[in-house]
This record gives C-alpha cells, sequence and structure tokens, in this order.
C-alpha cells in the first residue's frame, strides 16, 4: 500500500496519487536528491509479479528515457524497491485530452490540428529513434497549463503488448490498428492509424467505432467503413478529414509513410482548409484480383485472446463472429468483393480530383 510520506528507494517521497490505469498508478512525488517534484508510475501487482513483463518493461522504459524532446513526457529513472517496479518521470500539471474533449465536447479546427502536429512531433522524436509507442490514445496525451502537448507512456507500451485482450484493453481497443487488432506486426504507421482515430474523436466527440465488447471494437477496426467524420459534425473541412481518412487506412501502406509528411499535411491544413491536397495511394490487388482479407484463423487468435483475457464471449458472441469470418473462395467472390469496395471507399470519394461536398 502506497500512502503519502512514504518514501521509495529512500529517495522519492510520496506526496499524493493523481491518476491510476489499467497497469500502474501514478503519484506526485518530491526527488529529494534533486529536489524537485516529479511523477511516479507504479506497476499494480498483478503485473510485479509477473518477471517476464516487468524484464519488457523495464527494456522499455530504459530505452525511452533516452528521448528528450518538448512534446514528449521525459523519463528520468527506472527502479524497483521491496516488489515495487516504477518509473520517474516530468511531472506535468495539466488535463489529459480524453477529458479535455469530454469537457468541450468537439474541438474546433485550429485547436484540433495544433495538438494534432505537436503529437505528430513527439511520434517523430520516437519513430526516429527506432521506438514505437503502440498505444497512442487520447488518455496519454497531457495539456499542460502552459498549453504544451505531451505524449506519455512510452516506456508501458511495448511491455503491455500480449496475446490478451483484457477489460483494461477496452479504452485502448478503440484506437488500436488493424494490424494489431489481428495481434500481428506493428511499426510507425500503427502509431499514425492511432493518430487518425485521435484526431476524429477531437473534431467529432466521438470515436469512429465502438461496442459492447473489445472483440466486437477490434473486428470493426479491420472489417468497417468509417464514417466520414463530416457527416458527424459539417464543419470539419475536406483538408482535415482527407487527412484522418488517409492516416486510418487499412492497409499500412497506404498511410501517411513518416509523421513528417503528416505534419506538412496538417499544416498545410489550417491555410488551406478547403482544398483537397493530400495524396491517396491506389489500392493494390492480388493476381487474381481479391482483396486481402482477415482469415478464419486471425479471426480465431482475436475470440481466443479475448477469451484468455476475460471470459466474456457468450454464444450469441461466438454466432457474431463466426458471420463475420470472411473466406476466400470461389463461392464467396461476392463477398470479397464487397470487402475490397469497403477498402476502395475511402480513395474513391476522398481522392485527388473529386469535387467539394
Amino acid at each position: 500500500m502506497i500512502n503519502p510520506g512514504m518514501m521509495i528507494s529512500d529517495r522519492y517521497e510520496i506526496i499524493d496519487r493523481v491518476g491510476s490505469g489499467g497497469m500502474a498508478d501514478v503519484y506526485k512525488a518530491k526527488c529529494h536528491r534533486l529536489n524537485r517534484y516529479v511523477a511516479i508510475k507504479v506497476l499494480k501487482q498483478e503485473y510485479s509479479s509477473d518477471a517476464k513483463f516487468v524484464a519488457k518493461f523495464r527494456g522499455e522504459a530504459q530505452s525511452v528515457a533516452g528521448l528528450s524532446h518538448p512534446n514528449i513526457v521525459n523519463v528520468y529513472d527506472v527502479g524497483e524497491d521491496n516488489g515495487l517496479y516504477y518509473i520517474v518521470m516530468e511531472l506535468v500539471e495539466g488535463i489529459t485530452l480524453k477529458k479535455f474533449i469530454e469537457k468541450k465536447g468537439k474541438l474546433d479546427l485550429k485547436e484540433a490540428v495544433g495538438i494534432g502536429i505537436q503529437i505528430a512531433q513527439g511520434m517523430e522524436a520516437a519513430h526516429n529513434n527506432h521506438i514505437i509507442h503502440r498505444d497512442i490514445k487520447p488518455q496519454n496525451i497531457i495539456i499542460s497549463k502552459e498549453g504544451k502537448v505531451k505524449v506519455t507512456d512510452f516506456g508501458i507500451a511495448k511491455a503491455a503488448t500480449s496475446n490478451t485482450i483484457t477489460s483494461n484493453a477496452m479504452g485502448s481497443v478503440h484506437y488500436i490498428s488493424p494490424e494489431q487488432a489481428r495481434g500481428g506486426y506493428s511499426d510507425e504507421k500503427s502509431d499514425i492509424y492511432s493518430l487518425g482515430i485521435t484526431i476524429y474523436e477531437m473534431v467529432t466527440g466521438r470515436v469512429p467505432f465502438d461496442g459492447d465488447t473489445t472483440v466486437a471494437v477490434a473486428i470493426a477496426h479491420i472489417n468497417e467503413a468509417m464514417v466520414p467524420p463530416s457527416n458527424i459534425e459539417p464543419s470539419v473541412p475536406v483538408a482535415l478529414e482527407q487527412i484522418i481518412f488517409k492516416c486510418t487506412q487499412k492497409r499500412p501502406n497506404q498511410r501517411y509513410s513518416s509523421c513528417a509528411d503528416l505534419i506538412k499535411d496538417l499544416r498545410h491544413a489550417l491555410v488551406a482548409p478547403n482544398e483537397r491536397f493530400v495524396h491517396f495511394v491506389q489500392l493494390e490487388e492480388t493476381a487474381n484480383g481479391e482483396t486481402t482479407v482477415m482469415s478464419d484463423e486471425q479471426m480465431r487468435d482475436i475470440r481466443n485472446r479475448s477469451d484468455r483475457g476475460q471470459h466474456e464471449n457468450t454464444a450469441y458472441q461466438e454466432r457474431s463472429l463466426k458471420s463475420q469470418q470472411i473466406k476466400r473462395s470461389p463461392a464467396r467472390e461476392s463477398a470479397a468483393a464487397q470487402q475490397r469496395r469497403h477498402e476502395q471507399i475511402d480513395f474513391e470519394t476522398y481522392g485527388p480530383g473529386n469535387q467539394d461536398k
């Protein structure tokens, strides 16, 4: 039990608890060695008892400690004290982007784009050092009292990657990329997808994909077409809408190739919000004309990871999952064609040369 006044490693004095997440609690503390206030993230007991998880957590936190950027919450120290595993970070007095959105309902163009640029700048600094966040979401973005936007939780994101979708992941699954939902490889473009979802929420006040379970939301990221943000909030300009759609393409190779390219377009959107300048990459089809779809094995993997994490699949959900399986066979050619049309909607509707709505 951690209480105010408690000392950690004979150096950090706990002042108060300031937050709690799925895997850790966050405390404001005073570093008596350097005479400054810091934030300490302490792993919860269920994770502290997992030696493999702790090893990954510490390794990732140590690699992030080498990052220094105005749009990243700096990591100062990583340690352990009597079974308490913790990371010491820069203390940022402010509000999470999630709470900021909830408070305002939705953000206007300049505010959303300004925040998006700062998030992308922090991501770019990490990507340039071969560090992928893997959990970009409004809950992991802090806006300081001075208006500075900072990305946090780089140290815990990769360690948290596992074969289980648990109830703790419910807040994250709304922002994960299709490849992460499948349990596959993730890279810089996975972070870009999550930022696109975050920008969508900033300008509409809601996430594009929702559901009663983590599995339902994960499958929506993989299979469902996104409702254009302008359908929800007509004031969203075409330039920003195109940027959101490019960020959130189902296929990674159709998204922005780097944060630098994304930042360039976001800045362009500030001066030319009604122009269609975003370049979309054409879909590439297989030799037989079919589009890549989710396999039965991938569907089973999503279901099994959920079963292990929280045993929440009912017989109804089993039937629902089964009905969404898409198989490549001549008998299901029309289903494959339908899937291809869903994936092409972004380019056909928002590609260069189309007229404004």
